[in-house]
């Protein structure tokens, strides 16, 4: 058995890949002070199981991974393989010629042991350096000063150098484990045999308590069978009674039928009372729009009516006034009292017709509050009326001029002695304008000259 080749990657100072061959011969790796060369028997001593960062010349187990230099970062894993020749079955439980055991290292702490690429444990490697002088205990790793610490160590450590090299290390660690496996079933025995006195305590109370759930069990066995039988009974009587709510069902279907043929006439008879309301609106609608034309019509009628009020008024007015310029003219005018006496009763007879006249438009003021209908009958009526009253104002017109010239005949009487002789009634002279009231209420105003017209006579003496 020799060392063929040693592979390491990341480890301390070798962060590429790196691969040393060996020969059968003697091998020596030569070089200045800091150029690695206590690195290789690391990662040797790493590789085969080392677990002390001390022995490894580190402070803790992450130093063995490259950790960088100013122009290369740091890498995340260390690995080391050893090759060992195995032509001469050194390691019988090895079916090869060659051995390959790896180990691989993470910053985050995890530890990853192949043996010909195989995972393995721990356990298993040192298993297989056991009797071979390998290992981190053997002794084919003798560093400086490593004689001297031989030499001067204890016996019973100088002794496992000794059965290393008989090989017999191996079966000293196989008995010392079986020992310890020994001592913990001894302790497992001792605590179980605690244990069996703890429960034999435990017996009689078990025992009651089992007694009590055999009682137990047949009680459930007997509940769950009346439970069963009153659940048929109940099942039975749920039946009858779906059997009954089906019927009833069946039942309420039908008067729902019914109830919806029922429903559906009713909302045909809707629709045609519906249809039957939107005519009616129709014509409601139209019959208040005639009644707001009607309306306004009457209204037009009454401001008609009132105007006529105001012009009758008006007209009484100026009857009063001349009476009243009449009184005052009496004694001015008594050559001409037959005359203005028959104007007074030409005058009555006018106000009896304007009284008339009031009466008959009272009238027709009622009929078209009464019957807006008849608006077009009353409207002929007010011309008429309308008609009569211009004649009366005419009349009244020739009345007040006849008057004036009458109040003017008493002044000029001197020079002249004229008398003047009234207007057949209802004859109204070409070109004749109405004169407005002079001051005193008198018409043409005092001073005003005579006028003569068509139809008209004088007498002219002298004294």
């Amino acid at each position: 058995m020799y060392l063929k080749a040693l592979e390491i990657q990341g480890f301390k100072s070798f962060p590429d890949k790196t691969v040393l061959n060996f020969g059968e011969s003697i091998t020596a790796i030569v070089g200045p002070n800091g150029s690695g060369k206590s690195n290789i028997s690391d990662a040797i001593c790493w590789v085969m199981g080392e677990q002390s960062a001390r022995s490894l010349r580190g402070d803790k187990m992450e130093d063995v991974i490259f950790g960088g230099t100013e122009k290369r970062g740091p890498v995340g894993f260390a690995q080391v393989t050893l090759v060992l020749d195995n032509s001469t079955e050194m390691f019988p439980s090895i079916d090869s010629s060659e051995v390959m055991v790896t180990r691989r290292y993470y910053r985050s702490g995890e530890s990853e042991y192949y043996i010909n690429k195989q995972s393995v444990r721990l356990k298993d490697v040192n298993e297989l350096f056991m009797d071979t002088g390998l290992g981190r205990e053997g002794y084919s790793i003798v560093g400086q000063g490593r004689i001297d610490e031989i030499l001067s160590a204890r016996s019973a450590d100088r002794r496992e150098i000794f059965e290393e090299a008989a090989g017999i290390s191996k079966f000293r660690h196989r008995k010392e484990e079986s020992e310890r496996r020994l001592q913990r079933t001894q302790e497992n025995l001792v605590r179980i045999n605690d244990k069996i006195s703890e429960l034999e305590l435990q017996v009689n109370p078990l025992r009651e308590q089992a007694e009590t759930a055999r009682r137990f069990l047949l009680l459930r066995d007997e509940q769950r069978t009346l439970e069963i039988s009153l659940w048929m009974e109940r099942l039975e009587e749920i039946r009858t009674a779906k059997n009954r709510l089906q019927a009833e069902y069946a039942a309420a279907r039908t008067r729902q039928d019914e109830a919806q043929t029922r429903l559906d006439a009713l909302y045909e008879e809707n629709d045609r009372f519906s249809l039957r309301m939107q005519e009616n609106d129709t014509s409601q609608e139209q019959t208040r729009q005639e009644i707001d034309l009607l309306t306004s019509r009457c209204r037009d009628q009454q401001s008609a009516l009132e105007l006529l009020r105001t012009n009758i008024r008006n007209r009484q007015d100026a009857i009063a006034e001349l009476e009243a310029e009449l009184e005052r003219q009496d004694s001015r005018q008594q050559d001409a009292q037959a005359e203005i006496d028959a104007q007074k009763r030409r005058l009555e007879e006018l106000d009896n017709q304007i009284a008339g006249l009031e009466a008959e438009l009272e009238e027709l003021l009622e009929k078209a509050r009464s019957a807006a209908d008849s608006a077009g009958a009353a409207g002929n009526e007010i011309s008429a009326l309308q008609a009569g009253e211009a004649l009366a104002s005419d009349a009244a017109a020739r009345g007040r001029e006849h008057l004036a010239a009458l109040e003017a005949a008493p002044a000029g009487g001197s020079a002249s002695g004229a008398v003047l002789c009234p207007e057949p009634a209802g004859v109204r002279p070409e070109g004749h304008q109405k004169r407005p009231p002079g001051p005193r209420g008198r018409p043409g105003g005092r001073g005003g000259g005579r006028q003569r017209h068509p139809g008209s006579c004088a007498a002219h003496g002298g004294p």
